[in-house]
């Protein structure tokens, strides 16, 4: 029976496997460098790390906006249907995307010291980081389309060996600039192995793929934008009202989260190819039936993660992180725990069906509207009841939105299949 099983999935055990390793071997450094600068930064720096991070990822919003998805999504379409265009969408978009990087680095350089004052050295830092990122994510949406899964992830590892050992000679010596510049240079070397060993490239420019690509990667960078306000712009709140600290706090536990996340983000990118194949054939059923066996696999390992991390965090906390053995943090993570279920779902969900079955517009709407939502309750609120409400706000609202999105994408696709019926 096991074998029987094994066969049948036997493509998506394999690609979840190779997935499994470039990921961990990517976001497993980036969390190395996060407890690295957790244990050789003070609080305030760490805090202000995890902090001048977010300004970035606002920024590369506007350089990626979901192009890296949408990537994914027409390299499986063009392998299929219009394998002349395959080789050059690597190219047209990476110029576009660095297009946008530099014009958003010569207003950060121009205006930035009125904005960031006193962290725009850090700002000026952390430039590089706004070009290597997006293009490293447009590649890798390249190699998943073609479920090409094996080759990234040995590169992942190698340069995830090679970054560890840069990042902690970085961060020991330079603290804050090192831990800056540890990320600068793991996308560095991610994006030059990356451009190496991809074979379906070449330098065309082709204006029909952009306009085909950006169509559909602007819904998903405004839902992109939405998941922005709902989750990191908590960051921004709580600096604007001087809770440094505690976005150190919040930065640690969500580096925490993200990495035992990504097994259910990197299933829901290998099954992706999968529901696009699907939708194209109209096989609607096979859809919704993989949608409840994953939400029963999610509610399930989603309670029994909140419960083992509940006794677990503290214990290493204490033992190896003693500065943030405080009372603060033990309440951010045990009010974050709640949200488990509905987070791990929601990355399987988003990035497993809604998207690769072409119904983005779903969770763009829902999600811009939460994230809005989000920042108006959490900027209220945090007059009345402190640090503590934004976090209350944000179990509320993610898990509003991942249920909203849930009902109404199983809704639209049965819809889909009625229309086709009759």
């Amino acid at each position: 029976m096991i074998g029987g099983q094994y066969n049948k999935h036997k493509e998506t055990i394999h690609n979840f496997c190779w997935r499994s390793l470039q990921m961990f071997g990517r976001y497993g450094v980036i969390a190395i460098i996060f407890f690295a600068a957790a244990k050789f930064l003070t609080p305030e720096d760490f805090g202000l790390f995890n902090y001048l991070r977010t300004v970035f990822f606002l920024l590369m919003i506007f350089c990626d906006f979901g192009l890296s998805y949408a990537v994914s999504k027409f390299v499986t379409e063009y392998k299929v249907c219009r394998p002349e265009k395959l080789n050059s969408i690597a190219f047209t978009i990476a110029i576009f995307s660095f297009g946008i990087a530099a014009i958003i680095s010569v207003v950060v350089t121009i205006f930035g010291k009125m904005v960031f004052r006193g962290n725009y050295l850090y700002i000026l830092y952390m430039l590089p980081y706004l070009f290597l990122m997006p293009l490293t994510d447009i590649l890798d949406g390249m190699y998943r389309g073609l479920k090409d899964f094996k080759k990234p992830a040995l590169i992942s590892s190698i340069v995830g060996l090679v970054s560890i050992g840069i990042s902690l000679f970085l961060i020991s010596r330079y603290r804050l600039v090192g831990a800056i510049w540890s990320l600068n240079i793991m996308y560095l070397l991610l994006l030059l192995f990356y451009c190496g060993f991809q074979r379906n490239f070449k330098f065309e420019f082709d204006k029909s793929v952009l306009v085909e690509v950006l169509k559909y990667a602007l819904v998903l960078g405004v839902g992109v934008m939405g998941g922005f306000l709902y989750s990191r712009a908590s960051i921004l709140i709580l600096k604007h009202f001087g809770y440094v600290v505690e976005i150190g706090y919040y930065g640690l536990i969500d580096t925490i989260f993200q990495i035992l996340f990504l097994p259910f983000g990197i299933l829901g990118q290998v099954i992706a190819p999968n529901t696009t194949a699907y939708i194209v054939v109209k096989n609607v059923t096979e859809i919704k039936n993989k949608m409840e066996k994953y939400i029963t696999l999610c509610a399930i390992t989603g309670v029994a993660m909140s419960v083992l991390l509940y006794f677990g965090i503290p214990v290493i906390i204490k033992n190896f992180l003693p500065r943030y053995n405080t009372a603060d943090f033990l309440l951010i993570m045990n009010i974050l725990l709640i949200s488990l279920p509905f987070y791990i779902w929601g990355a399987i969900l988003n990035q497993g069906f809604v998207a690769p079955a072409g119904f983005a517009r779903i969770s763009v709407i829902t999600t811009l509207i939460c994230g809005i939502l989000n920042v108006v309750f959490a900027w209220a609120f945090i007059n009345f009841f402190g640090f503590l409400a934004v976090f209350w706000v944000l179990l509320g609202i993610q898990s509003a939105n991942v249920l909203i999105i849930t009902v109404y994408f199983y809704i639209k696709v049965g819809s889909v299949k009625l229309i086709i019926e009759q």
